[in-house]
């Protein structure tokens, strides 16, 4: 049975909704998406029963996935069609160097971003775009990233004939290190500095300008909650909880989840515990039975 995909995200600003977006694609997974309030609250998801506030999230009939990392091993794994995109051992690590380059990236957003409603609603995930001192670090972040690109032109597309990594074949590798180095250089304004431009990284663009564009069809909200309200199920792991788990919970167990690295209780997703595996924890949240899944590293449950 096909269960219908939707990608939650905030228009295409989101720069792990982009990532996530360009995998679909790649992958030739057909969904669609449901753009979301760039800032809380974010009505949608709340009538779903998701107080989580990071994004993306991909709904695959009544289940819905949280964290990028979790949604990645979910396309590859079993949305991706087989071969469409060329996964490697080394995938995890370049899945790294993206997420500490976003990171030290946040130094360069537009000043003209950072308004009050935004910074407040970012604070505690992202502390850094509270510091009274923010605008004078571009310069030090631009040097950094201009480094970072170098690493990219210089070590990863090196010995490669482009513009992908490994040729003419776009990789989960290529989509790890590329989303947060795109999002820098369109986004954030990079391209316009000094030394980010195709003359420094011939290669570097090349990569860039061959990615396939994401252009799913939108679904609003009253059709996006239809959906995945009236779905079915579609995840065939972790409906219950695992011998020996750790957490020394059993199913049905009220919860609460949160982020490990966003500020304590900011930002807390209660539900009942459906199950567990060695990568995932699933809860049941609101009152229509949609099963939310947050990968094990990087969160903490607790018994409510």
């Amino acid at each position: 049975m096909s269960h219908p995909i939707i990608h939650f995200d905030y228009e295409d600003f989101s720069p792990y909704g982009q990532k996530t977006k360009l995998l679909l694609t790649a992958a030739s997974v057909k969904y669609k998406k449901c753009d979301q309030p760039v800032v809380l609250p974010r009505p949608d998801l709340e009538a779903l029963g998701i107080t989580y506030r990071r994004i993306p999230l991909l709904a695959v009939g009544k289940d819905v996935y949280a964290d990028s990392a979790l949604i990645i091993d979910l396309i590859t794994s079993k949305l991706a069609k087989s071969g469409a995109v060329a996964t490697s051992p080394a995938d995890k690590a370049f899945e790294t160097w993206g997420n500490v380059t976003f990171v030290e990236m946040l130094g360069i957003i537009p000043s003209q971003a950072l308004t009050p409603e935004f910074v407040k609603d970012r604070e505690t995930i992202f502390p850094l775009v509270k510091r009274s001192d923010l605008k004078s670090l571009r310069p030090s972040t631009v040097a950094g990233f201009q480094s970072r690109c170098r690493e990219v032109e210089e070590r990863f597309l090196a010995n490669g004939s482009g513009p992908f990594m490994n040729g003419e074949k776009l990789s989960l590798a290529d989509i790890h290190f590329i989303w947060c180095v795109r999002w820098g250089m369109k986004d954030l304004g990079a391209a316009n500095e000094a030394g980010c431009g195709k003359d420094a990284f011939p290669k570097l663009w090349k990569l860039i300008e061959s990615l396939p564009p994401a252009e799913p069809e939108v679904l609003g909200s009253e059709e996006a909650l239809k959906t995945i309200k009236g779905g079915e199920y579609s995840a065939d792991g972790a409906t219950s909880v695992m011998k020996g788990d750790p957490l020394g919970l059993s199913a049905g167990t009220p919860v609460t989840i949160e982020s490990a690295d966003a500020k304590p209780g900011a930002h807390v997703q209660v539900g009942k515990l459906v199950g567990t595996s060695h990568s995932e924890v699933v809860l049941e949240v609101g009152n229509d039975g949609v099963r939310l899944h947050f990968p094990r590293i990087g969160y903490i449950v607790r018994a409510q």
